[in-house]
């Protein structure tokens, strides 16, 4: 008989930082650690509620710093991730797990793949953003309008990107529908699909008002950290590494993610054909791959 859990926790990152974090799915399923997307939080699940449990999966989603209950990281860089999630698996007691991350989520993901050594079994990467500092990528290329403006507004600088942000994280204090229903109006029909249906609006709506529990802090720190270098390089990433795409993304296009397949030594590039940036159908496959490489607690 699988026993489920759903609790909420609290690691100290090495700086003495907190770091909240849910842990949902199977008891002693196998550990997986996951990176919510930007803007998010540890409210961040499948809408599904007994997917994890059903895999065999013990997932744990935490707040990456300024978003939710965790403390701020000012001036952090998308490799800091790897510290902090090594304190949490530290604290879980996890030696070796598995590590995944969706859109803003997945470079960081990446980062503990690179990083953490043989701890990391597997690394799963659903549409994938590339770094921004390649000399031989276009950044901009097929990105979704309301992305080029927010990456625009993070080249400037923290208070540019705070005031671009501010409008938006106070509207989803008071209308989380509509932010979602601003961001929709630039996206593929499958992904307007998607989340327009009730189940998965839940899942958004708690996801985002609670990223934005102390204001855009951890908002503004992500694009930050994505206008400057990631702090490794994917040649580093020595764990294995699964890519899954949507063919008609525009938030993190397919060329994003080709490109970052490309350059990582130990990866495979799956292109879901009609898919865009929401790909809930594909964590059935997400899941038995990650918990397959990660049965070790």
């Amino acid at each position: 008989m699988i026993h489920a859990v759903e609790r909420e926790g609290t690691a100290r990152a090495r700086d003495g930082r907190a770091l909240a974090f849910v842990e949902r799915g199977a008891e002693d399923g196998a550990p997986v650690l996951a990176c919510h997307g930007t803007p998010g939080s540890r409210r961040t699940r499948h809408p599904d509620p007994q997917i994890y449990e059903r895999h065999g999966v013990r997932m744990v989603v935490y707040d990456r710093p300024g978003y939710g209950l965790s403390d701020p990281q000012p001036g952090r860089s998308v490799a800091d991730a790897a510290a902090d999630i090594g304190a949490i698996a530290d604290q879980l007691g996890f030696e070796r797990f598995a590590v995944v991350g969706g859109s803003g989520g997945a470079p960081h993901a990446l980062a503990c793949g690179a990083l953490l050594g043989d701890r990391v079994l597997r690394v799963g990467a659903l549409v994938t953003p590339a770094p921004s500092d390649s000399p031989d990528f276009d950044f901009l290329a097929d990105l979704a309008d309301i992305n080029v403006k927010e990456f625009g507004a993070a080249l400037e600088g923290l208070e540019a990107i705070e005031a671009y942000l501010q409008p938006f994280a106070e509207e989803l204090l008071r209308d989380p529908d509509a932010v979602i229903d601003e961001i929709a109006v630039e996206l593929p029909e499958v992904d307007r699909a998607i989340v327009s249906r009730d189940d998965v609006r839940v899942v958004l709506r708690e996801s985002f008002v609670e990223g934005v529990r102390q204001g855009v802090r951890g908002w503004a720190d992500d694009d930050l950290a994505f206008a400057k270098p990631w702090g490794f390089e994917p040649e580093d990433v020595e764990a294995e590494v699964r890519l899954w795409q949507g063919e008609l993304d525009v938030l993190a296009p397919r060329t994003h993610g080709e490109y970052v397949a490309s350059r990582l030594p130990n990866a495979r590039f799956e292109l879901l054909e009609g898919g865009g940036h929401f790909l809930d159908e594909e964590w059935d496959v997400v899941l038995d791959w990650l918990a397959a490489g990660a049965g070790v607690v």
